[in-house]
């Protein structure tokens, strides 16, 4: 029996977008409740903004990168910003930086708080893994993401269906409005959607396979925000919390299912840092210099990245997309006009021509 080549290759591709987007954050279940949960049975209104938001931004960019046949993002940068392209990459450079330092420090800081393991060890040996990958480029990163993101979203789901009772569900009153609601859901997805950015030139998956991508999270947001309206939790980790529901040894795997989320997020902004760094893409002298940069940023804490760090990520992340957004309009406005600028021409040589004979 052959296997089809070509489903393979879409399935190994809708791993690898789910890996930049589904990162520690759904693992933990902290992101879903700041961002969707907090505002109540308005929270569909954020959820409905993320996947409207996710279907335009993820096929208006493969529409460009086939009308300019544009090969990997930094083409897509100069094409957007022209002589801006340096300062958006800049953006990028912080926003991932941030990022990989934040999975490295909360490695360590997880790692201290349920085993005591010190001296830096986890995001040392996170670090190596990671160098490993870079030097084996995509394809060694597109086999490790298909790899760990079917085991994270399976023990996502499972530990979601477990602590889901539907005769408890009940949302706590908010004085949010559904404007709220829609603007934290459209900035969830802004945050998230730029380390998928750079990915996404890495992958040939149509626009069906993204829409499935792009289900996939809203169907895991909803799980969570229904697990999270029929338990109470008390920590920062509320799905980790409720792992232990389900039985003690799936609070272990939970754990591990949380380092493998910070693994993957720390792999995908880091190869994204290579990638607008580096020409040559497995340019060893970068990828010790990403690694380094990324571990001298982690000794700053977990608490004092995620406290201040992450903001100054998140506002970095919400003004390149912005910016991003009106390039493209600006961009389609222009492609528009000169469609029809050709077309009028064609139609003028053509009349001429008949008159001439």
């Amino acid at each position: 029996m052959k296997v089809n080549s070509n489903a393979f290759s879409v399935i190994i591709d809708y791993f690898l977008i789910l890996s930049a987007i589904i990162g520690v954050g759904f693992a933990s279940g902290k992101e879903i409740c700041v961002f969707f949960f907090d505002f109540g049975s308005k929270s569909l209104v954020g959820l409905i903004g993320f996947g409207l938001l996710y279907i335009y931004l993820f096929f208006i960019v493969e529409y460009i990168k086939i009308k300019l046949n544009l090969q990997n993002y930094n083409d897509f940068n100069q094409k957007m910003f022209g002589k801006l392209c340096k300062l958006s990459n800049i953006i990028l450079i912080i926003n991932f930086s941030i990022t990989s330092a934040g999975m490295l420090a909360g490695a360590d800081y997880l790692f201290k708080t349920f085993f005591g393991v010190g001296y830096r060890i986890p995001s040392i040996v996170l670090s190596v893994l990671t160098f490993l990958l870079l030097l084996g480029g995509i394809n060694k990163i597109k086999m490790v993401a298909n790899i760990i993101i079917p085991i994270m979203i399976a023990v996502i789901v499972i530990n979601s269906i477990d602590n889901i009772n539907l005769e408890n569900v009940h949302f706590e009153i908010t004085q949010q409005n559904s404007m709220m609601a829609l603007y934290f859901g459209l900035l969830f997805g802004v945050n998230n959607f730029v380390a998928a950015l750079p990915v996404l030139f890495e992958t040939k998956l149509k626009n069906k396979g993204k829409f499935f991508v792009i289900l996939t999270i809203c169907i895991i947001i909803l799980l969570n925000i229904l697990v999270f309206a029929s338990n109470n939790f008390s920590t920062d980790m509320p799905m980790f919390e409720l792992s232990a529901n389900v039985s003690i040894w799936f609070y272990y795997i939970y754990f591990a299912t949380i380092v493998l989320a910070l693994f993957s997020t720390l792999m995908i902004c880091s190869y994204n840092l290579q990638s607008i760094y580096a020409k040559n893409k497995r340019s060893i002298f970068i990828s010790i210099i990403i690694i380094l940069s990324n571990l001298i940023i982690s000794n700053l804490g977990y608490a004092f990245i995620v406290k201040y760090l992450y903001v100054v990520s998140g506002i970095f992340s919400g003004v390149y997309v912005i910016a991003l957004i009106i390039m493209i309009i600006i961009y389609l406005i222009k492609y528009k006009n000169s469609n029809k600028n050709n077309k009028l021409k064609i139609k003028s040589f053509k009349h001429n021509n008949y008159f001439n004979k």
